[in-house]
């Protein structure tokens, strides 16, 4: 019998029971700390996984924002420009209407080329806007940009002036559907998904000269009609001419491409 047993049996089945209770308690507290310890693993990789997690979808969120942003970037490097140009070349053309009396000088006093050219040139401006901006419509329909300020911005003006078209606040001619003006802008887009664009003056002619369009006529129509009419339209055609000069502002704020003396408000009263 060695040492440790003399002892034992020295102290009888006191000494025995100490001895197996320290040996229950330690063992319960090493159980005790290495649960501790696997559960502050646990709880901490727990935590860990949940911070990736939430790191993992804020980097998403950046990255399709800026996806986002580089498709219409992409769209607007391709088509602000023409757009800019339409919505000049319209703008132009009301306030040359509306203050210059383009109507009774080339229209009223004209000959007969002056007279068609007011007409056809006049719908072709018209038409040339809706086109472009059908075109943007197609290429950022499918961009979801609801963080993007300036692309909210634009959209809000483009909708106000298809507002301004088709509001039956006004009693006149010019009364152009949303729809309509859609139809219209189709009815003058050439190209495929990969680069759209707008026909030119020339091959709008010959649309004009070799199909029968109902809009095209009901246009070519309230054209001429303008020159009897044309302080019945006075305030629909001001407001969109008024919306049109927002819109250069807004897309070319430094007048890089049009200089700010071309972009006169319409004043508020006609010159027939």
């Amino acid at each position: 019998m060695d040492y440790l047993n003399v002892f034992l049996v020295s102290m009888g089945g006191t000494a025995t029971l100490l001895i197996v209770a320290g040996y229950l308690a330690k063992s319960y507290i090493t159980f005790q700390l290495n649960k501790e310890m696997e559960d502050y693993k646990t709880k901490n990789n727990h935590d860990y996984n949940i911070k990736i997690e939430e790191l993992k979808s804020k980097l998403q969120i950046i990255t399709a924002q800026d996806i986002r942003k580089t498709e219409y970037q992409d769209v607007m490097k391709k088509y602000q420009g023409p757009l800019l140009h339409a919505a000049y070349d319209l703008q132009s053309r009301l306030y040359n209407i509306l203050a210059q009396g383009f109507i009774t000088k080339y229209y009223l006093q004209g000959n007969s080329g002056e007279k068609d050219y007011v007409v056809n040139n006049t719908v072709f401006v018209i038409a040339q806007y809706f086109a472009w901006v059908e075109i943007i419509r197609r290429e950022i329909q499918f961009i979801e940009f609801n963080d993007i300020t300036k692309t909210k911005e634009i959209s809000r003006l483009r909708d106000n002036i298809y507002t301004l078209w088709q509001t039956n606040k006004f009693d006149d001619l010019f009364r152009i559907w949303a729809g309509e003006q859609r139809a219209i802008g189709e009815l003058m887009i050439v190209g495929n998904n990969n680069q759209l664009g707008c026909i030119g003056y020339a091959s709008f002619l010959a649309k004009l000269t070799n199909n029968k369009e109902p809009l095209f006529e009901k246009l070519q129509s309230d054209v001429k009609d303008l020159s009897t009419k044309v302080e019945d339209s006075f305030t629909r055609l001001t407001e969109i001419q008024h919306a049109l000069i927002d819109t250069l502002a807004y897309l070319d704020p430094d007048y890089i491409r049009f200089p700010e003396e071309c972009r006169s408000y319409i004043p508020n009263k006609a010159t027939n």
